[in-house]
């Protein structure tokens, strides 16, 4: 009953981290600043976050804390960082449609790093969902290439990457806390981030804009995730992640009228399709797995 009760939470958990990402989109498009300053005073405004939340939670033991994620930490607050690069200047320069579906391939990224770093072995479901959202990716940069946004989905799928890494870190040393280690990856971004934010003025409603960048969106949903993430399995992950790939276009479509064409719809289809697939999938095959006998 507990373990189950332990899924239930984290399942809300990461729900709550997908509401919260989901609105990134459209509110990027309000705050209309170049992508590097909004990178600049979104990671800003996540540090100090993680960091009011680490000292409410832990008060004079927060170094500690923070110390104690050692070189797995900062790994994975390099490949966040990473993350919050390819979302920014992705989403700056495409459709959020667009950085959104090829953000969602993530879990297929994590599956063939699993096969590379862990040694785990793909089978045939994993490689036919490969095989599909490859297709569609390659519709999508194909259209990019055709419309000149083929460096917004680059850099989405380079989120992607970056993302789909970070998984399998958090699965790797999963016994370690890894909230800490989103302080350092928002340190990190808006160390590097830094010299384009500097000489641009940024009036009161963007600073404000941008504070909910980093508190709520990203701050707030980092750490419903990496809380969450502890207790669900891979499959659960990935499908409970597509929340935000749904609901981010739509809130841009509902207050701007973005509305995506019929080739992102297309390539977009195959690869949400080949996650969707893979997920349910295996959350069918665990489900009705059978207990070895002892």
């Amino acid at each position: 009953m507990s373990a189950l009760s332990a899924r239930a939470r984290g399942a809300l958990l990461v729900a709550g981290a997908c509401l919260c990402w989901s609105s990134g989109g459209i509110l990027v498009r309000l705050v209309d600043m170049d992508g590097g300053a909004i990178l600049f005073w979104r990671s800003s405004f996540m540090a100090l976050a993680v960091t009011i939340g680490l000292i409410a939670g832990h008060g004079r033991q927060a170094p500690a804390v923070i110390a104690a994620v050692g070189w797995p930490g900062l790994l994975s607050g390099v490949l966040l960082s990473g993350m919050f690069f390819g979302y920014i200047l992705s989403i700056t320069r495409t459709q959020v449609a667009n950085t959104m579906i090829l953000m969602s391939a993530s879990p297929l990224v994590a599956a063939v790093l699993a096969r590379l770093i862990l040694h785990e072995v793909l089978n045939r479901r994993t490689v036919v969902a490969i095989g599909v959202a490859m297709v569609g990716i390659a519709v999508m940069f194909g259209h990019g290439a055709a419309t000149g946004s083929v460096a917004g989905d680059a850099f989405a799928f380079l989120a992607a990457l970056s993302f789909g890494a970070n998984i399998i870190v958090l699965r790797r040393w999963r016994h370690i806390d890894m909230v800490p280690a989103t302080l350092l990856s928002g340190l990190i971004a808006a160390a590097v981030a830094a010299p384009w934010a500097i000489g641009v003025s940024v009036s009161g409603t963007q600073l404000a804009i941008l504070a909910t960048l980093g508190f709520f969106q990203l701050g707030l949903g980092l750490f419903l995730f990496v809380r969450g993430s502890r207790s669900l399995q891979a499959a659960e992950l990935g499908l409970l992640s597509l929340l935000e790939t749904v609901l981010a276009p739509i809130w841009v479509w509902l207050s701007l009228g973005e509305t995506p064409d019929a080739t992102t719809l297309l390539g977009g289809s195959l690869v949400v399709a080949a996650v969707l697939g893979l997920m349910l999938t295996e959350r069918m095959r665990l489900r009705f797995k059978r207990p070895s006998p002892n």
